[in-house]
C-alpha cells in the first residue's frame, strides 16, 4: 500500500531526479525516490550486520558456543545422498 508523505529535498538533487525521469530511466520521481531509499535502507542494514558479527567475532562465549557447536556436528554421521 502506498502513502503519500512529504519531504525537503535541495533542489539540485531535484532537479537531477526530474532529467532522469524526462530522459526515461526511472518511471516517475517517487519511484525513483522509493528506489534510493530502499538502497540506502539496505546499506544501512548490511552495516549493522556487519558490526554485530565483527563483534560476535571478539564475543568469548558466542565463540565458545561455536566451538561447541563445531564439535557436536563433527561426530554428526550424514546419510549418503540423503536430505
Amino acid at each position: 500500500m502506498e502513502k503519500k508523505a512529504t519531504f525537503a529535498i535541495e533542489e539540485t538533487v531535484l532537479s537531477e531526479v526530474k532529467q532522469i525521469v524526462d530522459a526515461g530511466l526511472s518511471r516517475s520521481a517517487s519511484s525513483f525516490v522509493e528506489t534510493a531509499v530502499r538502497m540506502e535502507m539496505a546499506r544501512i542494514k548490511g552495516d549493522r550486520l556487519r558490526k554485530a558479527m565483527l563483534e560476535a567475532s571478539q564475543d568469548p562465549l558466542f565463540l565458545a558456543d561455536l566451538r561447541e557447536v563445531k564439535k557436536d556436528f563433527a561426530t554428526v554421521d550424514f546419510e549418503e545422498g540423503g536430505t
